[in-house]
């Protein structure tokens, strides 16, 4: 049995820093990615939602979506 917390650390550290798409680096693993929990994917590493790279100090805009810190600086709160 495969445990969770793991699943999601290394996806985390595969993803981070990174634009590469979640379906990719679940094939890479073998991880099947409808099985995925995207609230414990979240905990763990999120998107940028406007340049697309993945990371684990993710702000949330005003909006409620994940923005990185550069691009919070550039567009603001």
């Amino acid at each position: 049995m495969t445990d969770i917390n793991q699943t999601y650390k290394r996806l985390t550290k595969l993803l981070s820093g990174s634009r590469k798409s979640l379906q990719d680096v679940c094939d890479d693993l073998s991880i099947d990615v409808d099985l995925l929990d995207d609230e414990q994917l979240a905990y763990y590493i999120s998107e940028c939602s406007h340049c697309d790279i993945w990371g684990t100090t993710h702000r949330l805009d005003e909006d409620g979506f994940p923005v990185c810190v550069l691009c919070l600086r550039l567009v603001g709160s």
